[in-house]
């Protein structure tokens, strides 16, 4: 990921502490099969399950989530914190702690990371952060690894009810976009609504971004942001909500789902993922939805058959936007074409949206897959070629299966999270990350 913008942020690279522990480099098994990364420094494996992995733009370091009490010396809250893991170094840093290396007392949820690995955004439940953080609620911080400070992005010392959380960093750190339920934020939040909006870490300015080019805000919930390296492109998904007469009618109506994007430079807001005819797509609870790093592609996942000709395969699919070109293709297929015969999700896209990735539970995708499983695949938009991610370096499946998947700015290394089976000597029966190298 990449900035432009008047006020660059320092950029370092960063070998991060680890206490005690001598640091074991991350084996590098480029082209190979995955090796397991949430481990502490010298290697021992975590005694808790890992989840929510997020990788650096420059591919060296992983953010996640965990449980696990050994990762780092002196973890004994017993909570889900937040780590980052050196891929070069091997050496672990636990992040979600206070500027004097405190421990949060209450768990984290989602974690983001910069390109370079320096600044990680999380939300937290914990009330003993950083100065205005709200006991009781969650809250939005950023943890700079080279200074060990931790800052709340959205301070609460009035202790204003409302949770803000989800929060996506840019490339550079400088701006950060979350979910919240505040009202106070900016003076055009009217709506007593989930809203998104995005943080300016170096003016100390916060701007409403989930509202329409005519500056409307709208009655719907708001949430689940993505952002562009430059942090200049806001995704958010808005729920739709039928006339007060219809929801009176039909309580039990679905409210899908539309995806939009905002650009910050020019107000203007856009549907991301539409039909066939341009309309904007409605789309089931919880769909996955997100940009490339330049902000240009779109990628989202639906079930609908009415987004590109020839959908006849009853499941869905992780489709691609072009913004600029205003074109839409489908990307879970198989390299000649063929639909997948099951369902597919959690798309995301590398630099320049040539790489798709994702998970599906279709066996159809690269032959041999018998696993009957959710795997995670690799997808060249240019070539076509398709590679699954999750086997053995000696070619044996996955039994278990994964739901997530992450990948850095070029799509040369993805991480996921895996239980035991997939890597040789994981046997500590929990929830682990993953890496591998594409090529």
């Amino acid at each position: 990921m990449r900035f432009r913008g008047p006020a660059v942020l320092p950029v370092v690279v960063l070998a991060c502490a680890a206490g005690a522990l001598p640091a074991a480099a991350v084996p590098q098994a480029r082209g190979g099969g995955p090796v397991v990364v949430s481990t502490a420094a010298d290697g021992t494996p975590a005694d808790g399950d890992s989840s929510g992995a997020v990788l650096s733009g420059n591919g060296r370091f992983v953010a996640f989530l965990s449980d696990a009490g050994n990762l780092v010396p002196g973890d004994t809250n017993g909570l889900a914190d937040v780590f980052v893991k050196d891929l070069r170094t091997g050496a672990v840093d636990r992040v979600d702690v206070a500027g004097d290396g405190s421990q949060a007392d209450a768990p984290a949820s989602h974690v983001s990371v910069s390109a370079d690995g320096r600044y990680v955004a999380f939300d937290s439940y914990a009330g003993n952060l950083a100065p205005g953080d709200m006991p009781g609620a969650w809250d939005v911080f950023v943890h700079d690894r080279a200074t060990g400070r931790t800052e709340v992005v959205v301070a609460n010392p009035g202790g204003i009810p409302g949770n803000s959380y989800d929060p996506v960093i840019s490339a550079n750190g400088r701006y950060v976009a979350y979910a919240s339920y505040r009202d106070d934020l900016v003076p055009q939040d009217t709506n007593s609504g989930i809203d998104v909006f995005v943080h300016d870490r170096v003016r100390g300015t916060t701007r409403l971004v989930s509202v329409f080019t005519d500056h409307l805000q709208g009655t719907s919930t708001s949430l689940a942001p993505s952002i562009s390296a430059d942090g200049t492109r806001i995704g958010f998904r808005r729920m739709w909500y039928p006339p007060r007469g219809v929801a009176a009618r039909e309580p039990r109506a679905p409210r899908p789902w539309w995806f939009y994007v905002h650009d910050t430079r020019t107000g203007k807001t856009v549907p991301a993922a539409v039909d066939r005819d341009g309309g904007t797509l409605g789309m089931p609870a919880s769909p996955t939805t997100g940009l490339s790093p330049d902000g240009r592609y779109a990628v989202f996942s639906s079930p609908s058959a009415d987004v590109v000709d020839g959908d006849t395969n009853d499941a869905a699919d992780v489709f691609v936007r072009d913004l600029a070109a205003g074109t839409t293709r489908r990307v879970s297929t198989a390299a000649d074409g063929t639909q997948a015969q099951g369902g597919s999700g959690r798309g995301l896209l590398g630099a320049g949206g040539r790489r798709a990735f994702f998970v599906s539970a279709a066996d159809n995708l690269v032959p041999g897959d018998t696993n009957g499983a959710s795997d995670v695949f690799a997808k060249d938009l240019r070539t076509g070629a398709v590679r699954r991610l999750d086997v053995a370096a000696d070619g044996t499946e996955s039994t278990t299966g994964t739901y997530e998947v992450t990948a850095d700015t070029t799509g040369r290394t993805v991480a996921f999270p895996h239980d035991d089976g997939l890597v040789p000597g994981d046997a500590n029966g929990h929830r682990d990350i993953l890496v591998v190298r594409t090529r």
